[in-house]
């Protein structure tokens, strides 16, 4: 089964990122419901050093979603906050651009 490349969902930025974002939250926990609106996605980014999120197929992120679905147990996704307010995702990818991809029905083979 061919590879879903999903690493567009989540933009890439420079650790070092100059300038200032207008993100004064502080987030304890995310909930999926952040990622349905504008309030959190816009300040999420995917390091440059990271690899790219192609590495699952259709079925893989299927089984991902459904065991989401189910309750079952996801590992933690870390997430960085750098002093311009922006998200880096340190560990994660694949599973939180499943999400991404499921909440926006966006899966890079179409419209959205």
């Amino acid at each position: 089964m061919a590879k879903v490349n999903l690493d567009a969902i989540i933009p890439r930025e420079d650790f070092e990122v100059i300038g200032s974002q207008n993100s004064t939250n502080l987030f304890n926990s995310i909930s999926i419901s952040n990622f349905t609106g504008g309030f959190f996605y816009p300040f999420l980014r995917k390091p440059d050093f990271q690899r790219e999120t192609n590495e699952w197929d259709a079925k893989k992120i299927a089984e991902f979603i459904e065991s989401f679905i189910n309750g079952e147990l996801i590992p933690a996704i870390i997430l960085w906050r750098n002093n311009t307010g922006l998200y880096f995702v340190i560990d994660g990818a694949h599973r939180l651009s499943a999400l991404i991809s499921w909440i926006k029905d966006d899966y890079g083979d179409g419209e959205i």
